[in-house]
């Protein structure tokens, strides 16, 4: 893919009528021509790699190709002249800059095959760094990174899974007396299933997703635990499709047991991950590895539980090789998830709850902090399972998500 992209924008050069592109796209490419009679030409789509195919096969919005300087440049998101490309009408020189990362790269040859293959040779050897810099500089800009820097980016799954696990959202049981367990009165349940779904809205444009997680755990004693959760999404943004999964390995620690009503529990997680994102319109993705440590501190009162949760994580890029292409994660970022909740309950089978988290991006990133409020409704059908059914929404600067999830839970 990163052959690709160079490839179409070192070599493409377009010279046609002014046409209107379709508003809300993520990506525009505005070109124009350096010689002979001044054209220009204004086309965008939801898919990157189809764009710029079109411009150098000169096919769509770029079929009246002529031979002729041309300079071009590429808008992603809300990111404008990300990419700026400049060829002459031989096809024997070509340059590509990326502001963002101070890269500049000018190619010539002694005729057009020349051109393309020195370019092809660049790509191979040295273009998945340089674009997988110029992918974290999108994460760090736009609200179309997928791999980090939004409230649906990668990332923030990742963390907000442990999170919402070990901190915010542990086993809703019947708060009481100690029970032979201690481990069932805070950590998670044994198997969970979560569905969820939701729309967003952002400066690139309106989109909607469905995610969900699964996770299995063992019990080692009454005080510590493994857990074993895969987190998923699949996101769409105008029109663009985006995937991301996960693994966590958590180690639930319970450090202060509940003794029943008007005592303290204390839960410590550490939890050690790994995801991919990718998306082959947004010519972007990524995989990394990282880690991080939860905690949960609960106060029974009576028919309620007031829980405070805190969360930190790290996250660093690792690079994948396939055959003769190679993808380059330039990933470093640490996420801090604070938030408090309240549940309440009524009787022994149905319990309500609220609560609000607060998010950081520590490194750079196109929403560096949102707002979560959460609630939700749940069912105990015994002592051993249950149902959740909960809103959760993400509000940062420019990036709104409203959603919501539903959890069954089992215990053994």
């Amino acid at each position: 893919m990163v052959e690709r992209i160079f490839r179409v924008f070192l070599v493409g050069a377009v010279s046609v009528l002014a046409t209107v592109a379709r508003a809300g796209d993520p990506f525009v490419v505005n070109a124009q021509t350096t010689s002979g009679t001044p054209q220009s030409v204004t086309a965008s789509g939801s898919s990157l790699p189809d764009l710029v195919s079109n411009l150098i096969k000169s096919e769509g919005s770029f079929s009246s190709l002529s031979n002729q300087n041309v300079s071009a440049g590429l808008r992603y998101g809300n990111v404008n002249n990300a990419i700026l490309v400049t060829r002459n009408a031989a096809g024997t020189s070509a340059s590509v800059s990326i502001p963002s990362i101070n890269f500049t790269k000018q190619f010539t040859a002694a005729n057009q095959h020349d051109l393309n293959k020195q370019i092809e040779d660049y790509a191979r050897k040295n273009g998945a760094t340089t674009y997988g810099k110029f992918i974290r500089s999108i994460d760090q800009r736009s609200d179309l990174g997928i791999v980090d820097g939004n409230p649906l980016a990668a990332t923030a799954l990742m963390a907000g899974q442990a999170y919402k696990q070990f901190g915010l959202l542990p086993e809703p049981f019947m708060p009481g007396e100690r029970r032979p367990d201690p481990l069932d009165q805070v950590a998670t349940p044994r198997l969970a299933f979560d569905l969820g779904g939701g729309s967003t809205h952002s400066a690139t444009g309106n989109g909607y997703f469905a995610d969900g997680a699964f996770s299995f755990g063992l019990r080692f004693g009454d005080r510590v635990g493994l857990t074993l959760a895969t987190p998923f999404m699949y996101r769409e943004i105008q029109g663009a499709n985006a995937f991301e999964i996960g693994e966590e390995v958590s180690l639930p620690i319970l450090i202060v047991p509940s003794q029943g009503n008007r005592t303290l529990s204390w839960l410590v997680t550490p939890t050690a991950a790994g995801g991919v994102a990718g998306s082959l319109d947004l010519a972007a993705g990524g995989t990394f590895v990282g880690g991080g440590v939860t905690s949960s501190l609960s106060y029974q009162l009576d028919g309620f539980i007031f829980t405070l949760a805190n969360h930190a994580s790290y996250f660093h890029g690792v690079p994948v090789s396939a055959g003769r292409y190679k993808l380059d994660t330039a990933l470093d970022q640490e996420v801090l998830k604070n938030g408090v909740k309240v549940t309440r309950y009524f009787g022994n089978a149905l319990f309500v709850d609220a609560g609000v988290t607060y998010t950081n991006f520590l490194e750079k990133a196109a929403v560096k902090e949102y707002w979560t409020p959460t609630a939700g409704v749940g069912v105990r059908f015994n002592e051993r399972a249950g149902l959740r059914v909960g809103y959760a929404g993400d509000f940062g600067h420019g990036f709104t998500v409203n959603g919501g999830s539903v959890q069954f839970y089992f215990n053994y």
